[in-house]
């Protein structure tokens, strides 16, 4: 039943396109190479939306990579901070 309810809530969810194609802020994409719910191609669509994206693909994750990768995920997480504290 919960992923029935989050697959419908997905679907029916607004559009944001416009909130990345308009940021001016710097935008991390983290994906999983066995994500099925968010798939990595479709993924990869969506990080030229932004200005400035920055794109990081777990070779052993999923949807949660931040729980499966937990010190890579760190790693990217902080890069990215580091690499726009300025922004």
């Amino acid at each position: 039943q919960a992923l029935v309810s989050y697959y419908e809530a997905m679907i029916t969810r607004p559009d944001r396109t416009m909130i990345l194609k308009n940021t001016k802020v710097p935008v991390l994409f983290v994906m999983g190479v066995y994500d099925n719910a968010a798939p990595v191609k479709d993924m990869l669509q969506q990080c030229y939306l932004p200005e400035k994206s920055y794109i990081h693909i777990f070779q052993n994750a999923g949807h949660m990579g931040m729980l499966e990768e937990v010190e890579k995920s760190n790693r990217v997480f902080e890069n990215f901070i580091a690499d726009n504290s300025n922004e």
